[in-house]
């Protein structure tokens, strides 16, 4: 089930300077504030959740689900699995975008 989002002015400005800075090539790296509305909003680093669901990390990267659960199978970067649930490294995810691994 697939749940539309509303993204608030500053959030909207934030995603696109992002993008126009990886466009550029001068990504600096920092990550993000969590964009989920549903979960309060702290961009301090100790409130930074260490793991994402392959939902939050898809989310995060701009890919769809299936293509994220591919990248997780084939160990781009570290996740592991708790219950039924995939947990994805924030860091390790990180990691492997500012190399820039396909």
């Amino acid at each position: 089930m697939m749940r539309n989002r509303t993204y608030t002015e500053k959030q909207v400005h934030q995603i696109v300077d992002e993008a126009i800075r990886r466009l550029d090539g001068t990504a600096a790296l920092e990550e993000p504030e969590h964009l989920d509305n549903d979960i309060p909003q702290n961009s301090s680093p100790e409130h930074t959740k260490l793991t994402l669901t392959v939902q939050e990390a898809a989310q995060l990267v701009g890919v769809c689900k299936p293509k994220m659960y591919d990248l997780v199978r084939t160990g781009q970067f570290h996740s592991i699995k708790v219950g039924r649930k995939i947990l994805i490294s924030r860091k390790s995810l990180m990691d492997w975008l500012t190399k820039g691994d396909s």
